[in-house]
This record gives C-alpha cells, sequence and structure tokens, in this order.
C-alpha cells in the first residue's frame, strides 16, 4: 500500500474520531451544570485539539 493510500486511511479515522469527540462533549454540555463531568469534558478537549493536530499533519503530508 502505498504512503498517500495509508494517510488518507489516518485522516479518515482522525476525522472520525474529532466528529465522535465533539459529539461527546456537546452532550455532556447539554446537562445541566451540576451534573457536568468537566473532567471528561476537558479530556475530550484535548484529544479534539490533538485530532486536530493529527488531522493538520496528515493534510500537509498529503498537501491538501
Amino acid at each position: 500500500m502505498g504512503k498517500n493510500k495509508e494517510y488518507r486511511k489516518q485522516l479518515e479515522g482522525h476525522r472520525r474520531a474529532l466528529a465522535e469527540h465533539l459529539a461527546k462533549i456537546a452532550q455532556e454540555q447539554e446537562k445541566p451544570s451540576a451534573s457536568q463531568d468537566q473532567g471528561l469534558i476537558s479530556h475530550w478537549e484535548k484529544t479534539v485539539a490533538n485530532c486536530r493536530q493529527q488531522i493538520a499533519k496528515l493534510e500537509r503530508r498529503l498537501k491538501l
């Protein structure tokens, strides 16, 4: 398998993970503020930032 094909597969996986984590954050933030788990939200925000960095890196490699 060529490098570009591998990069595209990784890129799709990171985009899927990004969408899932953004949905989790939105779902948690819809709860009343007393029952929100700020630790989880913080963790998912860090994961979202990491996904965005990886997506940018892969896009640079693919020259998108």
